[in-house]
């Protein structure tokens, strides 16, 4: 008899922080999660980690951010104040973005060498893997098939104007993170009320969090807005604080939440502090898992 796929996952982003969901995914692999789960949502780093996880391949796509990523000489280049203060203004005034986040580089890694994502494994996969993007143009969220044109899939999620870049140009969709958004709540955890929802954030979405960081929020709005235009600058104003907060997915009796209490930097430059939060991700996948009865809890 076949098991019920009566869990689906939802992976937020956050750049480095995502190496906490990474974590967390980890754990779900390591005890083969994979046929109770109807679908996985990601966005942004998000979406990269639930590609690795799909691949079954959730160890090389945790040791990109531990191993790789945080030298920052490439993904992140690392800014001087004079260089920030440069940039600013060719924004603001040459609408030139910043292109500070080389997404190249995330593509490189996995397409060729160790790291390599196994796409055909993941395009055989009978789970769902829905990748959120924004589409410029309509100003609207879309959700594209995971499973087609995987890697620039995964690309045009991350990519974050006017921070990130590619040297692919003319592509249609932007990070699916954008601006705050609900989304999740409105076309998956209110659409499948007999699934078990497993919301994994990569920091600790809390209201309080948001009211202590507004005003760089409202640079940031600034920024894209510079970018974008003044329509969808205003459209992310009047969302500032539409996030989905962990006080409100708690109320759904179906949704588990998980999130990195340490809340580490999207910056994080330390390789040790961020091998933590990938093994604190792995212990608070672990266990939900025992919460939910998947692994008995003295099963280590």
């Amino acid at each position: 008899m076949e098991t019920e796929r009566d869990i689906i996952i939802i992976v937020k982003g956050g750049t480095i922080q995502g190496v906490f969901s990474a974590g967390v995914l980890t754990a779900f692999e390591r005890h083969d999660l994979y046929p109770r789960i109807h679908s996985v949502y990601g966005v942004s780093s998000g979406a990269h980690n639930a590609a690795y996880f799909l691949a079954h391949q959730t160890k090389i796509g945790s040791s990109i951010y531990y191993e790789h990523l945080y030298k920052r000489h490439r993904f992140l280049k690392d800014l001087s104040p004079k260089i920030i203060w440069e940039k600013f203004w060719q924004l603001l005034i040459h609408k030139k973005p910043f292109d500070i986040i080389d997404l190249d580089y995330a593509r490189e890694l996995e397409t060729m060498g160790p790291t390599k994502l196994d796409v055909k494994t993941i395009r055989t996969s009978p789970i769902n893997f829905y990748v959120r993007v924004f589409n410029p143009e309509t100003l609207r969220l879309e959700y594209l098939d995971g499973k087609v044109d995987t890697i620039n899939r995964l690309i045009q999620s991350a990519k974050v104007p006017p921070y990130a870049y590619t040297k692919i140009k003319n592509e249609l969709y932007y990070d699916g993170g954008i601006m705050p958004t609900r989304d999740f709540i409105k076309n998956v955890i209110r659409k499948h009320p007999d699934k078990q929802i497993i919301y994994i954030f990569n920091d600790k979405k809390t209201l309080a969090r948001v009211f202590k960081y507004i005003l760089w929020d409202l640079l940031d709005i600034l920024f894209k807005a510079r970018y974008l235009g003044l329509i969808y600058g205003l459209k992310h104003l009047f969302n500032i604080f539409n996030y989905p907060y962990i006080e409100t997915l708690v109320r759904y009796k179906n949704v588990h939440v998980l999130y990195d209490e340490a809340c580490t930097s999207k910056r994080e430059k330390s390789q040790e502090r961020i091998y933590l939060s990938y093994k604190h991700g792995v212990s608070k996948g672990e266990k939900l898992l025992k919460k939910i009865g998947f692994i008995p809890p003295e099963d280590n």
